[in-house]
């Protein structure tokens, strides 16, 4: 221990200071090389009392800075120790810094490791000997590597601190300084996860007869740590006991038996965590902490043995005090979590929303309420008033809060779940409403209306008063929302999705071909009734867009969105049946509730048989009912699969209990034929490989290992043919597989080709032009100019065009736009100019304006025309140079 000179009568220290002075004079000259009794005691003196001193007196203003910029979490187990972020770690860093230096200088310069000078060699006495063969004889260096670890630690520098902890751990001649290092040891791999090596160390030190009494508290901190960080809370507790019956100081000691009070709370341990939290507010502690123990009593009384009224008569206090101004949200959730514990889980709802309500600055509590409310209604499978709260407490939260990808990942599924929910009651109710008759339909409109306007007042009133918030308009449109949705009027609230119509539909299917398998397993629906649907959806397109430009309160806004044709009626079936199937998914793979799934799935295949989600939906429904023990149920399905889908997977499937072990057989057999292949290639048998290849392809044009197959046809090809033909393989690569690593491959080697042989290029150009365009003369044709090294946003040259439009045809109407092709070129194109001579011409006048030609001076560019036909698939493949073989090959020798 450090000597406390404040303790000192005058008189001794006057004896002592004069003691030390004499040492320091007469040790000038004690170099470290000499191991004298002189120079140990003048080594041991200068470490101690001055170096040593100063190090160990910045590491505890370190700590007293650190302890004060603090700050702790109520809402979580507190931790055990303070260590702080990277922001705190910053403001101490200097004094560890300090610290560290002054360690270090106490270790290069004072360490004493030459072997004393003794007269008498022989006959030394045991311990004699041991000191003789001692490694350091400067005391005080095994307390300066102690003190540079702990340094370490607090500075976050983990790595450097375990290797000095670890050193000091097996070196140092203070037994009580290894027991020390190996307690830091266990704080250190706890502090980074490593929980199997910190396990270890301090198992051994708890078997250790020798281990120091006076590290009890260490050794039980560390333990208690190491419980709680892998949230072992049950284990933490004796350790944390053991540790407050320890001599302590008092910040310590509350703090530790708060910890412990709220390891009681999270067992279930009421009883105790109610005492406990009572000794921690008599023991007077800062303010927070008095009031979130205050709180946490609150919630821990036991409803049978306590008395609710007096606790409710000291929350109630609570809150009438100025200083809990700021704290409300805490108080109201205590009440929310006593509601809960006299089994008032609606009472408890309105507390948690009042908790949410009044935090000013606390996010955290806002969304551990929200999501408090969240899972309650999630445990009572109420998904849909679930789904909002799980919604709020993710905007609220930050990303480390415990649990936060749980939180998440519920949310997502949640937030899809009630968008397919909402789809189908939308939809049920837009059919229902259309099948009623005209003055049903009106009367049921107009009561809408009669609703919505009452609503609007009621709501107009709540702003005025003065009780109104942001916060407040937020839940009660939350509240309403959900019972409109209950009522089946919902819809006709939410514009958003009154707007019908094919844009939505394009939106969430995009503009490719509804033949294009989009979402189906099994094709049932007609092309015709393809067709049809999108005509009904044409011929009201106008009607749908002007929705917006509806007054709300008018019978019109709301007639817009009713399918009242048969294919609006269809388009609205295909939606019901893709959410019905999205909501029977989320509920059997994600949030595992087999009965809701089964009745979300029960019911597609009950409302749409023959869906194009029929197979799926058979199969789900059996194997819900398996999982169930409902065998008979399963065989009902099993025997619809097997006997409407028998070549489908999942009849082989059924039908056969090994064709799953058959298919892997077959599986292990293709690859072991395919690594055959691949050795022949290997070995220069080409002709074989491409002979075995291409019958393979012949029979498995689908079979996962295809393109393995197409890219090693390729490469046999390029060993025994004309690089023509390598690259015509390698295109046949590209042409007949999907996304994968030969895909890429393939077109990496066509690219390199293109680049290295010109004449490839031209012939690849050639080909594709070809391909994809074709001489349409009679077409509207478009002016155009392609330029390099653009970015797309040529505003000067569009209005330069404009300009010279309104000069030299102010009767005529144009548009010009500038469109991006990729690789930072731009396409200028002017419509309106008319067929091919026309085209022509106007595309030589407009080179030859001055203005035109200043705006292009110094790019690269290349002015043809094109048709509208070609303008499409210049858009899409957007090569320039492919289109001007095109160009040339018709356009420009037709032109001569």
């Amino acid at each position: 221990m450090i000597d406390n000179f404040s303790n000192l009568k005058p008189s001794r220290l006057l004896y002592k200071v004069s003691g030390l002075l004499l040492l320091l004079v007469l040790g000038m000259n004690c170099s470290v090389e000499k191991n004298t009794g002189m120079s140990r005691n003048y080594h041991n003196l200068v470490s101690r009392y001055n170096i040593y001193f100063n190090g160990i007196q910045s590491y505890k203003k370190g700590l007293r800075r650190l302890n004060d910029q603090f700050k702790d979490d109520f809402s979580q187990i507190l931790p055990v120790f303070r260590y702080g972020n990277e922001t705190a770690v910053a403001s101490v860093s200097g004094e560890m810094d300090k610290a560290i230096a002054k360690a270090s200088k106490v270790i290069t310069i004072h360490s004493i490791t030459a072997k004393p000078y003794e007269k008498k060699k022989n006959n030394l006495t045991e311990k004699e000997q041991a000191f003789f063969e001692q490694k350091e004889f400067n005391n005080w260096v095994d307390d300066s590597y102690l003190l540079m670890g702990k340094a370490q630690v607090y500075k976050l520098d983990y790595f450097n601190a375990f290797n000095t902890l670890k050193y000091v751990s097996e070196n140092a001649l203070d037994d009580h300084v290894k027991y020390e290092a190996r307690i830091w040891m266990a704080r250190v791999y706890n502090e980074e996860g490593s929980f199997n090596y910190s396990g270890e160390i301090l198992e051994s030190v708890s078997d250790d007869s020798d281990f120091p009494k006076d590290l009890a508290a260490d050794f039980n901190a560390t333990y208690a740590d190491f419980y709680l960080k892998q949230e072992k809370f049950e284990e933490s507790i004796t350790y944390l006991e053991d540790l407050i019956n320890e001599h302590l100081k008092k910040v310590d000691k509350v703090r530790y038996m708060y910890i412990l009070a709220q390891v009681y709370k999270k067992t279930g341990d009421d009883a105790r965590a109610y005492k406990l939290f009572a000794k921690v507010v008599k023991m007077s502690p800062p303010y927070e902490m008095t009031f979130n123990a205050r709180i946490n009593q609150a919630e821990s009384f036991n409803v049978t043995a306590e008395n609710v009224g007096e606790i409710k008569k000291i929350l109630r206090k609570m809150l009438k005090d100025e200083k809990n101004k700021e704290y409300l949200d805490q108080i109201y959730f205590a009440y929310g979590n006593i509601s809960l514990k006299e089994n008032k889980e609606k009472q408890a709802i309105e507390y948690f929303m009042k908790s949410a309500q009044s935090s000013i600055s606390n996010n955290k509590q806002k969304g551990i309420s929200y999501l408090t409310i969240g899972n309650l209604y999630f445990n009572q499978e109420n998904y849909v008033n679930a789904q909002p709260y799980f919604d709020s407490a993710l905007m609220v939260l930050n990303p480390d809060f415990p649990g936060y990808e749980i939180l998440d990942e519920k949310t997502r599924s949640l937030n899809r779940l009630v968008e397919n929910i909402t789809i189908v009651e939308t939809q049920d109710s837009l059919q229902m409403v259309a099948a009623m008759s005209p003055s049903k339909r009106n009367a049921f409109i107009d009561q809408i209306i009669s609703d919505l306007r009452e609503e609007e007042r009621r709501q107009k009133e709540l702003e005025q008063s003065a009780g109104y918030s942001l916060t407040n308009e937020y839940d009660t449109k939350r509240k309403v929302n959900q019972e409109l949705t209950r009522s089946g009027k919902w819809y006709f609230y939410n514009p958003a999705v009154v707007d019908l119509g094919k844009n939505e539909f394009r939106q969430k299917w995009g503009d490719r071909k509804l033949e294009d398998n989009w979402r189906r397993k099994n094709k049932s629906v007609s092309q015709a009734n393809i067709n049809e649907i999108e005509k009904g959806l044409d011929s009201t397109q106008q009607a749908v867009g002007n929705v917006q430009a509806l007054d709300i309160h008018t019978r019109e806004y709301y007639m817009t969105g009713l399918p009242l044709t048969d294919s609006l009626k269809k388009l609205s079936d295909y939606k019901i049946a893709d959410a019905l199937f999205n909501v029977g998914q989320i509920y059997a793979n994600e949030l595992k509730n087999l009965p809701n799934a089964n009745e979300a799935f029960e019911e597609l295949f009950n409302r749409y048989p023959g869906s194009e989600y029929e197979l799926s939906t058979l199969y789900y429904l059996y194997e819900l009912k398996r999982k169930s023990g409902n065998s008979s149920g399963a065989n009902k399905y099993k025997n619809l699969i097997i006997n409407k889908y028998p070549e489908s997977e999942f009849a082989k499937m059924l039908s056969d209990p090994d064709y799953l072990r058959k298919q892997n057989e077959k599986k292990q057999q293709d690859l072991r034929s395919y690594d055959q292949t691949y050795n022949e290639y290997l070995s220069g048998q080409y002709n074989k490989v491409i002979v075995k290849s291409e019958a393979f392809l012949h029979e498995n044009p689908e079979h996962d290992l295809s393109p393995k197959y197409w890219l090693l046809r390729a490469y046999a090809i390029a060993k025994v043919q004309d690089i023509r033909s390598f690259k015509q393989a390698l295109e046949d690569v590209v042409n007949n597989t999907g996304d994968c690593e030969e895909k890429i491959r393939a077109k990496e080697l066509i690219a390199h080709f293109n680049q290295e042989v010109p004449e490839l290029k031209v012939e690849e150009e050639e080909k594709v032009s070809v391909q994809i365009y074709s001489m349409t003369p009679d077409e509207p044709h478009f002016a155009a100019i392609a330029i390099e090294g653009s970015d797309g946003k040529e505003n000067q040259l569009v209005f330069d065009v404009i300009n010279f439009n309104l000069d030299h045809f102010p009767q005529a109407e144009f548009s010009s736009r500038v469109q991006s092709l990729g690789s930072n070129t731009g396409l200028l194109t002017i419509g309106g100019v008319g067929g091919v001579d026309e085209a022509k011409a106007y595309l030589n006048l407009l080179l030859a304006d001055k203005s035109i030609t200043d705006q292009l001076q110094g790019k690269v560019y290349y002015p043809f025309i094109i048709s509208r036909t070609n303008l499409g698939a210049l858009l899409k493949d957007k090569s320039v140079s492919v289109y001007l073989r095109f160009y040339n090959r018709n356009y420009f020798n037709a032109g001569k």
